[in-house]
């Protein structure tokens, strides 16, 4: 390693010194990523969104043909606004074999580690390449990984036999997670004299029985499934975050607005579960609010939507993640990353990295910095695998 470059500690405390909280500005954070990169002859690029505030960066190590692997990560995290932090969240601070600050886990780590090992992989005779993504707008549903996906197609060579994606999971292997899709739900009823109710439609009520009908595809979820062994809960789950409705006690209300989600199992589409509240407004709600109030209407638009991970097929790729990672037989997680994306586009993919997701988007997030040795240790097992030649796709 170079003797100026930096550790993952010191990485760690960079990008953490980057308040690049999901839906602003991340062009700080990969700009000095870019340009340190550049400093080793690297070439790292950067793909930006439509407002140029934001952008994801790529760059590769080794030979640029050939079907290497992807090392996937987010650069934003989640806001710090209303939490007690014993210290500046975006100052990092070691503390007992702690690094706390917001990212740590989540999931600057990952990043840092990998950007540590930048010179060992340059150095390294690697016979397939490494590449390493990072998105922006994760937290918010995924939002930047359909770009860095169509970045993939059009500047890489091929496309990667496999992709790692470095979310908390302790280091242990993570081959599944649901999917999600969140909407806001407005219900316009008539407003009017709470004495007169037959003459208006309460909106509040109207958004009462939707969310009763949301709650009762929950609890059909529950108890008859379908069932997928490994998740906590194995079945699809249906929840109502936030309602807003009415004024003062005496008016019927016109409007009532609330949020809901559905996470799904691999395979399941979010858009099916929300085709199913559709019909039950139409044809249960509205016939009878537009009797009284040809105006009354029911719409959703959507806060948040990305698809689950199924498992990957048992090969190459996956025998040596596993046996790079920690022991054990793959889990499978509620919460979702970039990995349900760059899955559809054909790649391999798998969740592997450091730290407990228990502690993110907490006051005091931390990372060990036994997880960070542990996850460079990950990381010389792959670089060496590619020196090795290891296969990573069937003969």
């Amino acid at each position: 390693m170079s003797a100026s470059w930096p550790g993952a500690e010191e990485w760690l405390a960079r990008l953490v010194g980057f308040p690049t909280v999901a839906g602003g500005p991340n062009l700080d954070l990969v700009t000095h990523v870019q340009d340190a990169l550049d400093g080793l002859g690297v070439p790292a690029s950067l793909g930006y969104d439509p407002t140029g505030t934001k952008a994801d960066l790529l760059f590769t190590l080794g030979r640029q043909d050939g079907p290497g692997v992807l090392l996937s990560a987010h650069s934003d995290v989640v806001p710090v606004t209303g939490q007690a932090w014993a210290s500046d969240p975006f100052t990092l601070v070691q503390q007992d074999g702690r690094l706390i600050g917001r990212g740590a886990c989540d999931m600057k780590g990952f990043i840092a580690c990998v950007l540590a090992k930048v010179p060992a992989m340059q150095a390294a005779a690697l016979h397939w390449p490494i590449h390493m993504a990072v998105s922006y707008d994760e937290e918010l549903g995924c939002k930047g990984a359909p770009a860095l996906v169509e970045r993939l197609r059009a500047e890489l060579h091929d496309l990667p036999a496999g992709c790692i994606v470095g979310e908390p999971t302790g280091m242990r292997l993570v081959d599944a997670h649901k999917g999600k899709g969140g909407w806001r739900c407005t219900v316009t009823g008539r407003a009017g004299h709470s004495a007169l109710t037959h003459q208006g439609v309460n909106a509040v009520i109207a958004a009462a029985e939707l969310i009763q009908h949301i709650q009762g595809l929950h609890r059909r979820c529950r108890e008859a499934g379908p069932f997928a062994e490994g998740f906590d809960p194995p079945h699809t789950t249906a929840s109502v975050g936030r309602i807003e409705g009415g004024g003062q006690l005496n008016i019927i209300p016109e409007r009532c607005e609330f949020a809901f989600e559905f996470r799904t199992l691999p395979g399941q589409r979010p858009a099916d579960w929300l085709a199913r509240v559709q019909d039950y407004a139409e044809r249960q709600m509205l016939p009878g609010m537009r009797a009284i109030a040809p105006e009354a209407s029911v719409s959703f638009a959507e806060l948040i939507g990305y698809p689950g991970l199924a498992p990957a097929q048992d090969g190459p790729f996956r025998r040596l993640v596993a046996e790079l990672a920690e022991p054990g037989a793959a889990g499978k997680v509620a919460y979702g990353t970039d990995g349900g994306v760059i899955a559809r586009a054909g790649i391999p993919t798998l969740v592997c990295g450091p730290g407990d997701m228990s502690v993110a988007h907490k006051p005091n997030e931390h990372i060990t910095q036994a997880q960070l040795v542990r996850c460079q240790d990950f990381l010389d097992g792959l670089i060496a695998a590619s020196v090795r030649g290891v296969p990573l796709q069937p003969d």
